[in-house]
């Protein structure tokens, strides 16, 4: 039966080449009527022996070792093991894996070892990771944020990939999240010094949210599905750069117009400060008309406590709201970034954007001094209108305004 299964090779596209950097060898089987299908499904398939299945997956990396003297220079290749396996293995000295690499010939660094998201003994698995480090070999998690693909897993193997599957984590994230899930993943994988893969890349909006994952490879039917051969890897160059162009000209255009806002913004702002500034009341200052930017606003001293109440914008005009005075706002990033600054008195900081837990609209919080003793905080609604996949750019940047004494 592991004569049925065979291997197909699906490009891995370098980011900053275009290039195919190497291929993932996958499963396939013939149907009846001819057509080739992924055999992915019958290696989890519980009705089948485990021995049975383990013997499947041994041939398919035994069928991909033999074909790798056709594997193109400067490029490597993408081996699937499941940590169930591992539970079977009679010693971890002579790995089935291994011995494959060393008959074929192949140079070890070569060969990425995709611990694929499934249960296992994670003591285990990391001696094996071990194994193949010490030839060489590097290590890439598969499919994280899915399942067992968890922190706990990149703190002991320390992979020194990532891969993240765009597709599944869109769906399970659900409508309007899955963009912010696959990029906060991206950044936690980063920090935690492995390199981001994104598979599942389909369409353009795909490729562009791995681009703003900061992905250094991406694979999916965007550029090839997998195939009996191994392409040729300058066949995606040219693909790839029209679609980093057009990233590029899409992101560039999104900040232009975020400076824009940030100078209408400010000038809404230095409005709001001045009234501040000659308003002796909250009673008077609720005669203030606010714009329709602003949710609320709120004052600090210099160490960060809230000295106000909340005055917060409704279609009756400014609600005060006396609960959240005393809170103290000093551990906010922006609030130190403002104190942080050589021109603090001439600067209007923006926080990064964030859904307002109150109204669920999408919004900023600016800071800039009001005088020499009070910090005006305002949360103001964030009404750009440009793809998701690149709300990464969205912030507004800090900004000069007159300082105190104009």
């Amino acid at each position: 039966m592991a004569s049925q299964r065979f291997p197909f090779y699906q490009p891995i596209i370098e980011t900053a080449t275009g290039r195919i950097a190497g291929y993932e060898a996958l499963a396939r089987t013939t149907e009846p009527g001819g057509k080739i299908v992924s055999a992915g499904d019958s290696f989890t398939d519980q009705l089948v022996p485990i021995l049975e299945r383990i013997e499947w997956d041994r041939s398919i990396r035994r069928q991909t070792m033999e074909q790798l003297h056709l594997l193109p220079p400067n490029t490597f290749i993408s081996i699937n093991i499941s940590p169930e396996w591992i539970q079977h293995l009679d010693t971890l000295d002579a790995l089935p894996t291994l011995e494959m690499v060393e008959e074929a010939g192949v140079d070890p660094a070569r060969v990425i070892i995709e611990i694929t998201e499934s249960e296992g003994d994670l003591h285990l698995l990391e001696q094996l990771v071990n194994r193949y480090r010490e030839l060489g070999m590097q290590v890439a998690l598969d499919d994280f944020g899915n399942g067992y693909s968890q922190l706990d897993r990149i703190a002991v193997l320390k992979p020194d990939y990532v891969k993240l599957n765009i597709q599944h984590l869109r769906e399970g994230a659900g409508a309007g999240r899955g963009v912010s899930l696959v990029q906060q993943l991206s950044m936690i994988a980063s920090r935690l010094g492995c390199k981001v893969m994104c598979k599942g890349v389909e369409t353009e909006d795909d490729f562009f949210l791995a681009l703003s994952c900061q992905a250094l490879c991406t694979q999916g039917f965007l550029f090839s599905p997998a195939q009996q051969n191994m392409l040729d890897p300058e066949s995606t160059v040219e693909k790839a750069s029209e679609l980093l162009n057009y990233y590029r000209d899409m992101a560039t255009e999104l900040v232009a117009r975020n400076h824009w806002r940030a100078e209408k913004a400010k000038g809404e702002l230095l409005g709001l400060r001045e009234v501040l500034r000659t308003t002796p009341s909250d009673e008077e200052l609720i005669q203030f008309v606010p714009s329709e930017h602003f949710l609320r606003f709120y004052i600090c001293d210099l160490s960060g406590n809230q000295v106000s109440p909340n005055f917060e914008n409704s279609d009756r005009g400014w609600i005060i709201n006396e609960a959240p005075k005393g809170s103290n706002w000093s551990w906010r990033p922006y609030f130190f970034e403002l104190l942080g600054a050589s021109d603090l008195h001439s600067r209007v900081v923006f926080s990064a954007p964030y859904q307002d837990i109150h109204s669920g609209k999408q919004a900023q919080t600016a800071v800039m001094f009001i005088d020499e003793q009070r910090i005006l905080l305002a949360d103001m609604l964030d009404t750009q209108k440009a793809n998701e996949t690149l709300s990464g750019f969205s912030a507004m940047p800090a900004s000069w305004v007159p300082g105190l004494e104009t």
